[in-house]
This record gives structure tokens, sequence and C-alpha cells, in this order.
């Protein structure tokens, strides 16, 4: 049988944690986040953290990693985890139920990542941000084997964005209505999707309930993606995402023959 996964990330706010998350958990792992587990105790506020709580978020976090490596399922853990004695309870848990524990790691963070996190505060002032990175960066310990980890490797930083034109290009053009999928279009979705430094966004001008209809879709469909009109690592200022590819059927670059 195969052996569960316990992936713990570390690296400082801001540095690409959770979107490395979001893709593992599209993958089928279950995700372990410290702030939601807190967002929920705390009634739904951002930031705060009551540390006369501490006990009761830590074992929130130990009941869902213990209920999911008992039922099969492999975890990831996405907090910053900066120093081994944050990660040591992660990993005793792990080996307790025999899991391969591998490590993620961003580093101590940077300019990069302290921009990214202040560029999307949510509520929280820019220097209470700045503060928190700091202190995040003179807390790092880089991860080892000797803690137990069975591997380390750097989280991924250099992310490759690929937004994809929804009618005409991932299914045929029938708008309003959703025509049947591009099968090569969904074929290079899927090859660029498995890469977890590939983010797959779909760029769509639907919007309201046609672009929930797509989202509807394209999950019976399996057909994956990551995010829809939106990149998470990049504010632009405008409607139009950041991507280093756009395809779109109107393009003349594309993957596939336009019928």
């Amino acid at each position: 049988m195969k052996r569960q996964e316990l992936i713990i990330l570390t690296g400082n706010t801001g540095s690409g944690k959770s979107l490395t998350a979001s893709k593992l958990a599209k993958k089928g792992y279950v995700v372990v986040n410290g702030d939601s587990i807190t967002l929920m105790v705390q009634g739904g506020e951002y930031g705060i953290y009551d540390k006369a709580k501490s006990e009761i978020y830590h074992a929130a976090e130990l009941a869902i990693i213990e209920t999911a490596l008992s039922g099969g399922f492999s975890v990831v853990i996405d907090r910053t985890n900066m120093k081994i004695s944050d990660r040591k309870r992660y990993i005793e848990t792990g080996k307790k139920y025999e899991a391969r524990i591998h490590s993620y790691d961003w580093g101590p963070g940077n300019e990069k990542s302290l921009t990214r996190r202040i560029s999307k505060p949510n509520g929280i002032p820019v220097n209470t941000w700045n503060n928190v990175h700091a202190f995040m960066m003179n807390s790092y310990e880089a991860p080892t084997l000797d803690e137990g980890f069975d591997s380390r490797v750097s989280g991924p930083r250099d992310y490759r964005f690929y937004a994809f034109d929804f009618d005409g290009t991932i299914v045929e053009n029938k708008f309003p209505e959703i025509g049947a999928p591009i099968e090569a279009t969904v074929l290079k979705m899927r090859e660029l999707w498995q890469d977890l430094r590939k983010i797959v966004i779909v760029w769509t001008c639907r919007s309201g309930d046609y672009v929930n209809q797509a989202k509807d879709f394209m999950l019976k469909n399996n057909i994956p993606f990551d995010f829809i009109n939106e990149n998470p690592l990049f504010e632009m200022g405008s409607r139009k995402i950041y991507a280093h590819e756009y395809i779109d059927d109107r393009n003349a670059s594309v993957w596939y023959e336009a019928k």
C-alpha cells in the first residue's frame, strides 16, 4: 500500500506557499492552513491570534492531520514553519502514522515576498506586515534531514503563468451556451498543470453567472485550472491579469487548429 505523505511548507509570508498548497489540494492533498483555523476560531476576523487559545488552534490542526493520515490522505502543512521547534510536532505526527515527510523550503524571505504580502494586506497595516516579515526572516532556521524529513527541496519560486481564454479556446465557441471541450487545449492544460511551478489561469470575458457556469463545467469535466480572471501574485491595477503566455483562439499562436 502506498504510504501517505506529509509535506511541511517553510517560508516567509508572501513567499507563494499557499499557491503551491492550492495546487496540491486539487491533486487530492488535505491542506492544513494555520490562518484559516485562527480565522474560524476568531469568528472570521483576520489577523487576530489569541495566545490564550493556542492550544485550541494546535488541537484543531492535529485533529485534521491525524484524521486525514489515518483515512489514507496525504497532508500539506501551510504555515510559515520558520523554526525547528515549529516543525517538530508535525514531524512527530507524521512518523506516528508512518508517512513520508517532505520539506518544501522557500527560505527566509526577501523584498519580493514582502512586496507581494503588502500588495494584499487583508486589512492589516503595512507597518505591521513589515514587522511580521522581519521577525519571520530573523526566526528562520533552514530545514534539514536531521529533523526527520525524508526529503528536502526548494519550494517553487520561478512560477510561470499561462492564461487560457474559455470560449473558442478551451471549449467550442457557442456563447452564451458552453460548447464541447477542445481536447488539444485541455490536454495541454493538464500537462502544464501537473508542474507545481506552472499556473493555469482561465482568462475570460464571461462574468457573473456565466463565469460560474464555466467554472462548474470545467470542474465536472476534469479540466484543470488554478484561478479564473485572477493572478494572486501580481496586482495589475486593471482587469487584465499578468501571464507569461496568453492562449486565445484570436491569437495567431495557439496549440490547436481552430475549427
